[in-house]
């Protein structure tokens, strides 16, 4: 008891020291703050305030220029002022900020432009007028400018007016006082200037005033309707007579007081909680370690447990795994683990959504769980990966029969919201101990028996034998071998001549990619190509027949040589590539190479793919310029009805139909009615596979614009291509 009111002692004590140094710290975050806010408004105000007065000075200078140019008139025409009208208004022009002119002989105001709305002031004697008259003789006795001002005109309204004394004859002994000239600026339109009424909308203040030369005495000219506040920056006006300021506040009392309240409310709160916070801390250290205690054992739970499917998680089988088996082991039992995955489960999460997908998943899981016998255990290994461990089996038959009722279970429709889906699986399998008897090397061969299975066609399963891991090792290094190819630049573009059938010349080319491999020698496509497609490695190794294709173009046209078409073999990761477009534009820019002498060619399969993809992209190649060919034509499964709206500029004919052309009249019937087609929908056709001559002329004789093999040359390097003659038939 004593021990437990020893530690509350403490926890009070140290709450409460707690309470006061966060309270210190909150109250001095306040003044900071609020310094901090007052700093900026300062900064502020004081940038306004020196924005105004410029804008003041300029407008105040106006008149000090307007009254200067009049007053050297005057003494120019020896105070004659029959000009002032005219010369008033042009200068009342050139000088907009000035509202007025007036000319005052002898202090008598006689002249006023514009007349209009002035005619009051006419005859007005200036040195007369108590208010300003100190500054009308101070002006004369110091022969200087001065702003007067605000004056209440006579014609009505308020202004400050600039006055220029003029002598006749200055500077001799015949020097004579004649009068002022005058200029005009009407407080609103000069107010109107600057942006201090908008100010005062926003809640700031302001108050502009200047002393009087003649008394000294300080005149408002002009102010906000609220006086202003103890924060605020006076600017002083330079301007040509005397001492002007505008002095311009904001009131922030309001704001500072609300924002001390809140932030002393806010930290008294914050000190008062910690305080309270850290006492039940100090005081109950047990309850704190029980529920800790409570809570790591439900997360050990959860992190065994698969959220979406509730079956056991990887985590799971991995610590539980060498349990089983080591009691399996011990008591002689058979086991054998099967690993899967549903077959193109990905294309429903991109075309249907992965809230449909997840609602699949729970599905097939409950479906497993059905079929799961006491001793197995049923796993969600991540995404859409499975396992199942058959704990205790007599043979293969067993495992198979298993097998056979996943296979059966998943291929079962799914519906789910009205629809259906149809599934399937590909099961790998590993026995144990025969296939190994740890985690990895059990997952690692059900693994390769999985993708064996889905090589075979998909929705079978497969055992694992040591077939299988040489298979890996031989795809893993051919993998490597590829990537080598690349970084090491192995492969060597061949050119495979095209030739016009009624001129007998050489017009084009294919380019043909060779890998120079340092072990095997020359490989030819057949033989990498695919590897390149599984692996992801086709869009760099397309990346680099591109570029490699059009530099040889570049390359012929810096030595001179002519021009000639080249086609280059596309992909169908190329084509379905965002960026493979910019990449040929980029590239042709980069070499200089003109787009008519690039043709594309892709099989009708890969159209086939994606038709409106393969619509759109190849419609822009073609507006560029570039030729597009339909390779290998007659061998898949379109046709040229399907193909008459898709960008097509050449059609190749297939060599299996060319290769017996003299034998077979069914070929002959075939070619013919391609070619006639093709030329309806103004397609040009190419056969491949010319051996012989006669297969030449009976291609030329059905029509047929060009032709492509043995009988003129196979692939040859760009060397051989660029020395090869032009066709002779007689060495032919």
């Amino acid at each position: 008891m004593k021990e437990l009111k020893a530690t509350q002692l403490i926890a009070i004590i140290i709450a409460c020291i707690v309470f006061c140094i966060t309270g210190i710290l909150g109250v001095y975050w306040t003044h900071s703050m609020n310094s901090a806010i007052i700093n900026q408004q300062v900064s502020l105000l004081n940038e306004l305030s020196h924005t105004q007065a410029a804008v003041l000075e300029r407008k105040l200078s106006s008149a000090f220029t307007a009254s200067k140019i009049l007053a050297y008139e005057i003494e120019h025409h020896k105070g004659d002022s029959s000009w002032f009208p005219e010369y008033a208004d042009k200068l009342l022009q050139s000088i907009s900020d000035v509202d007025s002119l007036h000319l005052a002989p002898d202090g008598i105001i006689s002249q006023f432009f514009p007349i209009e709305g002035n005619e009051l002031a006419i005859g007005l004697d200036i040195l007369s007028r108590d208010k300003y008259k100190e500054e009308g003789f101070y002006a004369i006795k110091k022969q200087q400018f001065v702003l007067v001002g605000p004056v209440e005109l006579v014609q009505g309204g308020t202004a400050i007016i600039g006055r220029a004394p003029v002598f006749l004859y200055s500077g001799t002994q015949r020097e004579v006082f004649w009068g002022f000239v005058s200029s005009v600026i009407y407080l609103d339109n000069l107010l109107a200037s600057t942006q201090l009424q908008k100010l005062e909308e926003r809640g700031y203040q302001y108050n502009l005033s200047r002393v009087n030369i003649g008394t000294e005495e300080n005149l408002i000219i002009a102010s906000s309707t609220k006086p202003l506040t103890e924060i605020q920056i006076t600017a002083e006006l330079i301007t040509p007579s005397g001492e002007w300021n505008l002095t311009i506040s904001k009131e922030l009392d309001v704001q500072l007081e609300e924002r001390e309240i809140i932030g002393y409310t806010v930290s008294i709160t914050i000190a008062f909680l910690l305080a309270v916070a850290l006492y039940i801390i100090l005081i109950q250290p047990q309850r704190l370690r029980a529920l800790v205690k409570a809570k790591t054992k439900e997360l050990e739970e959860l992190a065994y447990q698969d959220p979406l499917t509730s079956l056991p998680n990887r985590r799971y089988l991995q610590d539980t795994l060498p349990r089983v088996l080591y009691n399996n082991q011990h008591r002689k039992r058979i086991s054998a683990f099967i690993y899967f995955d549903l077959d193109n489960f990905k294309h429903i999460n991109d075309t249907i959504g992965h809230d449909i997908g997840d609602k699949v998943l729970v599905v097939v899981a409950n479906r497993l769980s059905n079929l799961q016998k006491k001793s197995d255990l049923v796993i969600r290994l991540g995404g859409d990966e499975f396992g199942i461990l058959l704990g205790n089996i007599k043979s293969n038959n067993e495992v198979e029969k298993q097998a056979d009722q996943i296979l059966e279970s998943i291929r079962t429709s799914v519906r789910i919201d009205n629809s259906e889906y149809s599934l399937s699986t590909s099961l790998g399998i590993a026995m144990i101990p025969e296939h190994g008897y740890d985690l990895v090397t059990i997952m690692k061969n059900a693994d390769m028996a999985l993708y064996q299975a889905k090589l075979d066609g998909k929705n079978r399963y497969a055992f694992y034998n040591e077939s299988m891991k040489i298979n890996t090792y031989t795809q893993i290094q051919d993998e490597y071998d590829l990537s080598q190819a690349i970084q090491g630049n192995e492969f060597e573009l061949y050119y495979q001549p095209q030739f016009n059938l009624h001129t007998d010349k050489i017009i084009a080319a294919e380019a043909l990619i060779r890998w120079n491999h340092p072990e095997k020698g020359l490989v030819f496509p057949d033989d990498f190509i695919p590897l390149a497609e599984t692996t992801g490695k086709i869009i760099e190794l397309g990346y680099w027949i591109l570029e490699s294709s059009i530099a040889y173009l570049a390359r012929r046209k810096k030595e001179g040589k002519p021009e000639i078409l080249l086609h280059i073999n596309l992909s169908s990761k190329q084509l379905s590539d965002p960026n493979f477009v910019t990449l040929v534009q980029d590239l042709l820019i980069q070499y200089d190479v003109s787009a008519k002498l690039v043709g594309f060619e892709i099989t009708e399969t890969l159209i086939l793919e994606d038709v409106e993809l393969a619509k759109q992209v190849l419609q822009i190649f073609k507006e560029m310029g570039i030729c597009i060919a339909i390779d290998d034509f007659g061998t898949g499964y379109s046709s040229l009805a399907q193909l008459k709206n898709l960008p097509v500029t050449l059609l190749k004919i297939d060599r299996s139909f060319v290769m017996d052309l003299e034998n077979d009249i069914d070929d002959r019937k075939i070619i013919e009615a391609i070619i006639a087609m093709a030329h309806k929908l103004n397609i040009q056709v190419l056969a491949e596979g010319i051996e012989t001559r006669e297969q030449w002329n009976m291609l030329a004789s059905f029509h047929c614009n060009y032709g492509q093999g043995y009988y003129v040359s196979k692939a040859i390097t760009a060397d051989q291509f660029n020395l090869l003659p032009q066709i002779n038939h007689d060495n032919l």
